[in-house]
Parts: structure tokens; C-alpha cells; sequence
């Protein structure tokens, strides 16, 4: 039975480049690729688009496991002149879309994995279930990896609590003018108690 299905329906990160060997070993999955000439691309310093060709090198990516193997993609880039001659960048090296990242060695996809399983656990068990996803990191570099993620925008706050405690009583607080005192310390823990009390009494009559 001949198979229709090509490589970049199964692998679409490598769509937008040329495929020039696959080696599917017992342990390893080598792909050998190269991005095309005469593509332009935006200069990351002031976005002029350039084809210019200045040299090319090869990056090592890894990628997701297929198969239960690990995939090492040597992925040829360019490095580019930009043509803009105001611009403080010289020459630039060229990245692909959804396969690499600058200063990264993994592409998006496998990223995401190692980043949704370093904020699960943290540690060496991260380690170890990295390892069943046929991915060798150390705990260092999953911890040094969860502290490069950026936190997530907090929603600005639309009450605010303050203890009520203060060396110059009847002194406005410099925080907000605005803020306006609704509870004190004595009705914070009334309600409180009053609170455990009725779900201390719902959770006996329910037994």
C-alpha cells in the first residue's frame, strides 16, 4: 500500500522550510532541513524586509517525540544584511514560524510541553515525566526554565483590605485618599467567626 500522506501534514512546523533527509533511527528521529533563498524577511530591529544573504549556519532544534522518539531537527538558516542603513543591526539571523524561537533550542511546541509540566510540578518529578515524553532535562533547567515565564496580568483589585493597626491614629492613610474604611478589625472577625459557626452547624446537621 503506497501512502499519500506527506511529511509536512504530519510535521506542519515544517511546512515553511525544505526537508532534505529524514533518519528515523531506533532512538532518534534526524530531520535535515533548510529554510528557501529569496524569501525576504523583517529585520527585527526596524522591520525592513531583506533577502540579502550574508551566510547561513545550522541550528539544532529539538523537537517533539514521534513514535516514542525524539526528533533533532538541523535546521540551515540564513543570517541577513539589513538594507536599512539607519538601522543599529548589521546583519540578522533569520527565524521560522512555529519551528524556532532566538536563543532557544526547542521549538514552540515542545517549549509549551516543558512549560505546562514545569508549572505542575516544579522539581524532579517534572524530570521524571518529562522522561516518559521521551525528553531528557535536568531539574535545573525545568526550575531555571519556570523562571523565565512571564506572570499572568492580575486584575487590578476593586476592594482593598488594610489592618486597622497605626502608630498615628486618626491620621488618613497616604495610600489612596479615595479609600473609604467599611469594616474595622472587631466586625472582620465577628463575621468571620459567624461564618465558620454556620458552616460548622450545616456540616453537623448534615451528618
Amino acid at each position: 500500500m503506497v501512502c499519500a500522506i506527506e511529511l509536512e501534514d504530519l510535521l506542519p512546523q515544517l511546512a515553511a522550510v525544505q526537508v532534505d533527509t529524514v533518519e528515523a533511527g531506533k532512538d532518534l528521529v534526524r530531520i535535515t532541513a533548510r529554510t528557501p533563498a529569496g524569501v525576504p524577511v523583517a529585520c527585527p530591529g526596524c522591520g525592513q524586509a531583506s533577502d540579502w544573504e550574508h551566510s547561513r549556519y545550522v541550528r539544532h532544534v529539538v523537537d517533539e517525540a514521534v513514535g516514542g522518539r525524539p526528533v533533532m531537527i538541523d535546521l540551515a538558516v540564513r543570517r541577513l544584511y539589513c538594507e536599512n542603513p539607519e538601522c543599529v543591526k548589521l546583519t540578522f539571523a533569520e527565524q521560522v514560524e512555529g519551528l524556532t524561537v532566538r536563543y532557544q533550542r526547542r521549538t514552540p511546541a515542545l517549549q509549551a510541553v516543558v512549560e505546562a509540566v514545569a508549572r505542575a510540578l516544579a522539581g524532579t518529578a517534572d524530570a521524571r515525566l518529562l522522561l516518559r515524553l521521551h525528553q531528557v532535562l535536568s531539574w535545573a533547567t525545568l526550575l531555571a526554565c519556570l523562571l523565565r515565564i512571564p506572570l499572568p496580568e492580575r486584575p487590578v483589585p476593586k476592594a482593598l483590605g488594610i489592618d486597622e493597626f497605626a502608630l498615628r491614629r486618626g491620621k488618613r492613610t497616604d495610600a489612596d485618599p479615595a479609600i473609604t474604611q467599611c469594616m474595622d478589625r472587631w466586625h472582620l472577625w465577628h463575621g468571620l467567626a459567624e461564618a465558620a459557626r454556620k458552616a460548622d452547624t450545616g456540616f453537623m446537621l448534615r451528618v
